[in-house]
């Protein structure tokens, strides 16, 4: 007949440690699954010729097409300090795009032109780009200092200023650079939170299997 007498303090710690990996393994599944939709969704985003098109055929989710028309921008640009393989500030100006329907006005769209290292100052042009929303603004990203021409942050009131443009012309999406899968989704890929979560798996595997040899042993658990 089995029989279990379980330890009161072993059994108060083990439950708790339990859920926790149990937990923790969960959360990376739903992860992967996650980052897989994520994914697809940029790799299905499509091409457009031009600016007016990847504006005016609108998109869904935060990945808009990718453009590989001429961006005809003319005049100052800022210097917005942005993460690529190394810090540095990604050149952003303005540029009109033509209305979707005739007789409405021309949008102002802000567009990045190049990237220069903080190290060298060595500028990359763009010539292809995607849109998306505009970022919004991290917990730790600094103060914008126009005066020193270094924004940390997308302000469009005050980018506008600086741009001598009105700020109710501009869109609420920027085209930045495209340079293929983002980032935030190349780093970790989807199999590594697989790998994360048989890890939390495992070792919630292998408490259960201690907290039973501990209990067989002391003579508190017989099948």
């Amino acid at each position: 007949m089995p029989h279990f007498r379980p330890l009161p303090l072993l059994t108060l710690f083990s439950l708790p440690a339990l859920a926790l990996l149990l937990t923790l393994g969960t959360w990376q599944m739903q992860r992967m699954s996650w980052k897989a939709d994520r994914i697809d969704a940029f790799e299905g985003r499509g091409e457009v010729a031009s600016f007016q098109a990847a504006l005016c055929n609108g998109f869904e989710g935060d990945f808009g097409p990718s453009v590989t028309g001429p961006a005809p921008l003319t005049g100052e640009t800022l210097r917005v300090y942005t993460l690529r393989d190394a810090p540095g500030w990604a050149r952003v100006g303005l540029m009109a795009v033509p209305a979707c329907q005739a007789g409405e006005p021309d949008r102002l769209v802000f567009v990045e032109t190049g990237f220069e290292t903080l190290m060298h100052g060595d500028r990359t042009p763009v010539s292809q780009w995607r849109i998306e929303p505009l970022p919004a603004a991290g917990v730790f990203s600094g103060r914008n200092d126009p005066d020193t021409n270094q924004w940390y942050r997308f302000d469009v009131d005050a980018m506008a200023a600086a741009l001598g443009a009105d700020p109710a012309r501009i869109a609420p999406v920027w085209a930045r650079a495209d340079l293929g899968l983002p980032q935030s989704l190349a780093q970790t890929p989807p199999s590594r939170h697989l790998g994360y979560a048989l890890t939390w798996y495992g070792l919630a595997l292998a408490l259960v299997g201690v907290y039973a040899a501990f209990h067989v042993a002391r003579g508190r658990l017989r099948l």
